[in-house]
């Protein structure tokens, strides 16, 4: 018996035609203004060090010490949007959840900004930027972006910042075969760090960066200045430096800090790190430190100091994943909250070795 199509069948077929035609058109559209995608970490973290916790950022409360595993210092979880409004004005909202100053992985807006293309080599961006405070700023959470598991901690001690509200101007020069990438921000800034509560007090911040790169090299010089009204008074200056080259076979890199405060007194952080792409293999080392240059009013005398030798490799088995294993020492060089360690113990001595193992599987989608 052949099939008899009815008025009501045909209208109700040509009715579901048009709702999927609309529905493809819909999807068409969305993809045409908004682009999505996302980023993550799943990290384990083990320490040997019974006399304070290793943590992987200077906001975290918490971290990993003797005979116990942690999931927390590393594993993180981002998505994006992406907006394009038209040729000139586009948009990005960026949402990131880790472990974070209260110790919980309460989602956080990282970014979340309007941008304007003046021109094809100046534009302006309002709203949340990430502060351009050392390398890979911009990405530091995206852990499938770093050559290592993470950045190394005593070069984010010298200023927690992560980001400001505000205005930033980005304009690019080309000279000969030298391409220069100016950026200006001025906004304000909040520090959230565990038990200091003065930090939520916002602050002004002005931030002028030049990146030069020629060929496979790279020089970026950074300057940033805080101030806020809060109690006690902050007046923060941050120069940073760092140098990169990488023809692809191969790479070398450092990067360094000078903060100077009145009451943390000055501090300078620097690494340099090297590594060797062998297929889907890349091993690598890095040597980090920070050390105190001065006392401020807060009578820490060595604020920070410590010192670390790295070696790793990282692994890219699969398109968009990677895993990474890494091995670090640690030197305790001070008692006044060494740069890589939270909740420190009264047993803990000066050149006191810590050996941490960490384990991460990066991806983005």
């Amino acid at each position: 018996m052949g099939f008899k199509a009815t008025p009501a069948v045909a209208i109700s077929m040509l009715a579901l035609a048009t709702m999927r035609a609309h529905a493809d058109a819909t999807i068409d559209t969305i993809d045409r203004y908004v682009t999505f995608s996302g980023f993550g970490t799943l990290g384990v973290v083990h320490s040997d060090y019974g006399e304070a916790d290793f943590i992987a950022n200077v906001i975290q409360p918490r971290g990993v010490g003797f005979s116990r595993w942690s999931a927390a210092p590393d594993s993180d979880l981002g998505g994006q949007a992406k907006f394009t409004f038209t040729d000139a004005l586009s948009g990005v909202i960026q949402v990131l959840s880790r472990d974070d100053s209260n110790g919980e992985f309460k989602p956080s807006v990282e970014w979340a900004n309007l941008q304007y293309q003046i021109t094809s080599d100046l534009k302006v961006r309002v709203g949340r930027m990430i502060l351009p405070t050392y390398q890979y700023s911009d990405t530091q959470n995206v852990g499938y972006s770093l050559p290592w598991v993470r950045i190394p901690i005593e070069i984010a001690y010298t200023d927690a910042g992560l980001h400001s509200d505000g205005l930033d101007v980005l304009y690019r020069v080309k000279t000969g075969s030298v391409t220069q990438n100016l950026q200006l921000q001025w906004g304000r800034t909040q520090v959230d760090l565990p038990g200091v509560e003065y930090t939520s007090t916002p602050a002004a911040v002005v931030v002028f960066s030049d990146t030069l790169q020629y060929s496979d090299a790279s020089l970026r010089l950074v300057y940033q200045n805080y101030s806020s009204s809060g109690l006690p008074r902050v007046r923060l200056q941050v120069s940073g430096a760092g140098l990169t080259y990488d023809p692809g076979a191969w790479f070398v890199m450092a990067d360094s800090n000078y903060s100077q405060d009145k009451y943390f007194g000055d501090l300078f952080a620097w690494y340099v790190s090297g590594g060797v792409r062998l297929g889907r293999f890349a091993p690598y080392a890095i040597y980090s430190t920070t050390h105190a240059q001065s006392v401020g009013t807060s009578g820490l005398k060595s604020l920070g100091n410590d010192h670390t030798v790295t070696a790793g490799v990282r692994w890219d088995f699969a398109k968009n994943f990677d895993t990474k294993l890494q091995l670090q020492q640690v030197i305790v060089d001070s008692l006044d909250d060494p740069a890589t360690f939270a909740d420190v113990r009264p047993g803990a001595r000066v050149g006191d070795k810590a050996h941490i193992l960490s384990l991460t599987l990066d991806f983005v989608f």
